[in-house]
């Protein structure tokens, strides 16, 4: 018996045990410090306190972001808390003072402990206040009316606005110089916004550590158990496993679909066990059990062919199903589907594969995964391709990474490892103006149906909100091409665990404008014939703010005609685009 399985069978919520999701419980286990991860931020935060560079810090951010975890790291490192200890609500050292979460104190007497935490420093303390962000905000207001009044000012409802305002654009900046409210000083940090996604792999290495499984060696069901074959398929290839996942986390995080550190855990997890125990395990035989409880099954929400049942209340599981990613055809799939190759494998997914294929599928010789939908005689197959398309995702044997991006770029977009180097390390003036030339023929064909075929102006036109083009539009300005750039800026902070992380920009003049993941694999599926547009509300969004941006910035605006007045207009034709300018002179028209 393993009493690590409980435990990870713990962190998630599907079925009736999820105690170990709880950073409360999480603290008091014995499995804790093996499987979590350090922070750059808590590490910053025990530094001032050992310096004596005393600080006022405050938390926010949502369930699971690991905003406990951080306070444990901090209380652990200056050797406040023992392993087997729990958390007080608060509790004060020497040099240190935690709050560990605002609402667990009576309203009445929040705004005290706010204010005891923002004078720690004055104290010759360092100090950790843990809160949701609403009562935050109210806690806020309530702290300096008071101040405001006892100094006999006046606390409008002006002031609550500007109030609210700058601690929201803190939240959402996540600077971490201090920012002053009334005469409080502190460091306000929102762990929402700070980018989880390289925990995956340390997650999952953590997990996997031959001390935490070595009750699995000396089992009698060593030989039949799915968990154990799932952890040296994984421990086995590693790199491969580690690599999709996290770039499935990156994608959801650059698609507004953010996962925070404990749902990457349940995920994890659950991919590894799937809740099966040491006990079931014992006491009955698993049918096909390899195949049907693999990782590479689990990790998508399948026991086998079938989606396994509440999966979805597993956040990564209800969006890889939502963006079906086992159903994107690759390059692979003749190879895999009508020949019937898995030599892209080991042995031993070669054999569960093959015996997969003997025992459900036919040789049907249909390359068009449409002829399949159409039928229904023909839906195991369509599981069945979709179990080995997820095993390819995961296990398939690659000789570089070259072929692994190959292979990311077929699922997440053709343009997403080219979009995460650029966010990933600063690159050269020519891979910033590649990216430049694409997001302007794009935006030329977005606005008049062709490609610019050598323009470098880009129209900016009057037409109708969907994917038809009428035959004349008329032109509200242009831009020219030397008019973008496409710039990177480095996010540095100490709250940040990416070094060399940068943000993504098309400037224009003394604009910027952010790109996104989403954006940049649009503009590239219009280049490539895509019509309809995507319907991400993020996209959409960002779409139109990018519209207005560059009308404000190079729209010409209407002219009131008493005088001189030109009219821009695009006229597609049969034989191509034609740009007519008109001048109005009082009654006369001028074609030019």
């Amino acid at each position: 018996m393993n009493d690590f399985i409980n435990y990870l069978n713990s962190t998630n919520n599907v079925g009736g045990n999820s105690t170990g999701s709880l950073a409360e419980s999480q603290v008091k286990s014995s499995y804790y410090d093996s499987v979590k991860v350090d922070r750059r931020l808590g590490s910053y935060i025990a530094e001032c306190v050992n310096s004596g560079d005393n600080k006022a810090f405050i938390l926010t951010g949502h369930a699971g972001d690991g905003k406990t975890s951080i306070l444990v790291q901090v209380l652990k490192t200056l050797g406040y808390l023992q392993n087997d200890s729990g958390l007080s609500v608060e509790e004060e050292f020497e040099n240190f003072l935690y709050i560990k979460d605002m609402s667990e104190i009576p309203s009445g007497k929040q705004d005290k402990a706010l204010e005891k935490a923002l004078l720690a420093p004055s104290n010759q303390k360092t100090s950790l206040l843990i809160s949701n962000t609403g009562p935050l905000l109210k806690t806020f207001e309530i702290l300096v009316e008071k101040q405001v009044k006892a100094n006999g000012g006046e606390f409008t409802d002006k002031d609550k606005m500007a109030l609210q305002s700058k601690l929201l654009t803190q939240l959402d900046s996540n600077n971490d110089e201090p920012i002053t409210v009334g005469d409080y000083s502190f460091i306000l940090v929102n762990i929402a916004r700070v980018d989880n996604v390289p925990f995956a792999a340390k997650i999952l290495k953590n997990i996997l550590n031959d001390n935490l499984w070595s009750p699995c060696n000396t089992c009698p069901c060593a030989d039949r158990c799915p968990i154990k074959s799932n952890r040296n398929i994984v421990v086995e290839q590693f790199d491969r496993v580690a690599a999709f996942v996290e770039n499935y986390y990156r994608f959801l995080y650059e698609n507004d679909k953010r996962m925070t550190i404990r749902q990457m855990i349940g995920q994890i997890s659950y991919a590894l066990t799937g809740n099966l125990t040491c006990s079931e395990i014992m006491s009955k035989h698993l049918k096909e059990p390899f195949f049907n409880y693999n990782f590479a099954n689990l990790f998508f929400g399948y026991i086998g062919l079938k989606a396994a049942k509440d999966t979805t209340q597993i956040k990564g599981i209800e969006q890889i199903r939502n963006f079906e990613l086992d159903r994107i055809a690759l390059d692979v799939d003749y190879k895999l589907f009508v020949s019937q190759d898995y030599s892209c494998f080991t042995p031993f997914i070669q054999s569960e594969l093959k015996a997969l294929s003997t025992k459900h599928r036919k040789h049907y010789q249909i390359t068009n995964e449409d002829q399949i939908l159409d039928e229904k005689k023909h839906e195991k197959e369509l599981q069945l391709r979709r179990a080995i398309r997820r095993f390819y995702l995961m296990f398939s044997l690659v000789e570089d990474f070259a072929e692994i991006d190959h292979i990311m770029n077929q699922v997440f977009g053709s343009l997403y490892t080219e979009y995460r180097t650029l966010i990933s390390s600063k690159q050269s003036k020519h891979v910033l103006n590649k990216m430049r030339a694409t997001i302007f023929d794009a935006l030329y064909i977005k606005n008049t149906g062709f490609l610019p075929n050598g323009k470098t102006e880009l129209p900016l036109t009057l037409r109708r909100e969907d994917d038809v083009f009428q035959n004349v539009m008329i032109v509200l300005g242009e831009v020219n091409r030397s008019d973008f750039s496409v710039i990177q800026i480095k996010s540095s902070s100490n709250f940040e665990d990416i070094d060399n992380k940068h943000e993504l920009f098309l400037q224009m003049d003394d604009k910027d404008f952010r790109l996104t993941l989403p954006m940049i694999n649009y503009f590239d599926k219009l280049i490539n014939g895509a019509i309809a547009s995507n319907n991400n509300p993020a996209l959409s969004h960002g779409i139109a703010q990018l519209d207005a941006l560059l009308l404000e910035q190079y729209g010409e605006g209407k002219p009131d005609c008493e005088e001189d007045c030109e009219l821009t207009v695009i006229i597609n034709t049969t034989k191509g685009q034609e740009i007519e300018r008109f001048s109005f002179d009082g009654n006369r028209l001028n074609i030019s």
